[in-house]
């Protein structure tokens, strides 16, 4: 059985007819759409699932509302739109899991983004997936694991995988656009930045206005490097969330 997990919030149009092209002998299509955009999808196809939540659901939530409605099998979560040809360099592809291929990326940007990578494992024990994730695929040797995990959104955009091979192939379209609340994630690291100046700025005063001692240049010294901690923190979490979105969701509600 072939699982494919589609979440559906914009281009309702768009998405039905792409579907309409799905010809698999044995697929469990499991559409996920929004109230608005369920008259596009009042046609018959033969393992099609149509699921219809509430108006602002997003497609993290979704997915993992979909996870319930899986069988036994190969699964694909596919949060943009491609080609039945290009959903079988999925299928045909013998890997556990498989991501959309990553873009080429120089020397200079290699080494960086490696040391990126090292910096968010040694704070979270996790990396992202070298490449593209608005389509993942899983073979069926995890169907039972995907099928019980309790955040398949998370799952299918972290690397939390320990002991399987990952593969990538060729998509044509963009990546799509990673849900997080821009706003939010802004003032958190402005406010964590001017939190570090105001550290920074306070330890200035104090030692112009009062005598410097060890103990108080000690505390000082742990306050700064605290603040210096936190704000590491703040930047990994802040560019987390523009490479993957946000790190958690909740289910959205069926209607």
């Amino acid at each position: 059985m072939i699982n494919l997990i589609i979440p559906v919030v914009k281009d309702f149009e768009k998405w039905a007819e792409l579907i309409k092209t799905y010809k698999f002998p044995q697929a469990n299509i499991i559409v996920g759409v929004t109230e608005k955009g369920k008259e596009f999808f009042k046609f018959k196809k033969t393992g099609l699932k149509l699921v219809c939540f509430q108006n602002g659901s997003l497609k993290e939530e979704i997915i993992n509302s979909l996870q319930e409605y899986l069988q036994d099998g190969k699964t694909l979560v596919i949060r943009k739109m491609i080609s039945q040809n290009e959903i079988l360099k999925f299928l045909n592809s013998r890997e556990d899991i498989i991501i959309c291929a990553k873009k080429k990326r120089n020397k200079f940007s290699d080494f960086f983004y490696k040391l990126w990578a090292k910096i968010v494992k040694s704070l979270f024990d996790f990396t992202f997936f070298d490449g593209d994730v608005s389509v993942v695929a899983f073979s069926e040797n995890l169907s039972s694991v995907i099928r019980n995990i309790p955040n398949l959104s998370y799952a299918s955009r972290i690397n939390r995988w320990k002991g399987v091979t990952i593969g990538a192939v060729e998509t044509d379209s963009k990546p799509v656009k990673k849900e997080y609340s821009k706003v939010r994630n802004n003032f958190m690291l402005l406010g964590w930045i001017l939190m570090f100046l105001g550290v920074i700025a306070g330890t200035t005063v104090y030692f112009i206005f009062r005598p410097a001692t060890f103990l108080a240049g000690f505390l000082w010294a742990c306050g700064i490097l605290i603040m210096c901690l936190v704000l590491i923190i703040t930047i990994v979490i802040y560019i987390m969330n523009i490479k993957a979105g946000k790190r958690y969701f909740d289910k959205a509600k069926e209607v």
